[in-house]
């Protein structure tokens, strides 16, 4: 597993652990823009958008970039320059809707995991 998939392996723990819903990759590394990987999932209301970025925020293993939505609660952006995390409250993810911009992009974690350990198995036989 390279740091990148690291970071996003890391991403998915935290999100989960405080009962983020509907996690889904995406996975930019053959697209050309400044990222690898979007980590997307939602939250049920602010309250609990605010403990999961508070959260993810204390204790993911790299420091962010930049930061936005924060004060209003509804889309909370965390760039972390290899891995960009987007947290949305249920409504705000359905009206924004990112994930259809990048649908053929999107894979499970078992495709992002999997794709490097086999990776590896190949370079070294």
């Amino acid at each position: 597993m390279n740091e990148e998939q690291t970071l996003v392996r890391a991403a998915i723990d935290l999100i989960d652990a405080k009962k983020g819903e509907n996690i889904v990759i995406v996975d930019l590394t053959d697209v050309s823009i400044p990222t690898s990987y979007f980590v997307i999932a939602e939250a049920d209301n602010s309250v609990h958008l605010k403990a999961i970025a508070s959260d993810f925020m204390k204790s993911f293993p790299a420091s962010s970039r930049h930061r936005e939505g924060w004060s209003e609660r509804r889309w909370v952006v965390l760039d972390y320059g290899d891995i960009v995390v987007h947290l949305f409250q249920k409504d705000a993810r359905a009206f924004y809707d990112i994930e259809s911009l990048w649908g053929d992009h999107i894979v499970s974690m078992a495709e992002v995991f999997t794709d490097s350990e086999s990776e590896a198995t190949q370079t070294t036989t």
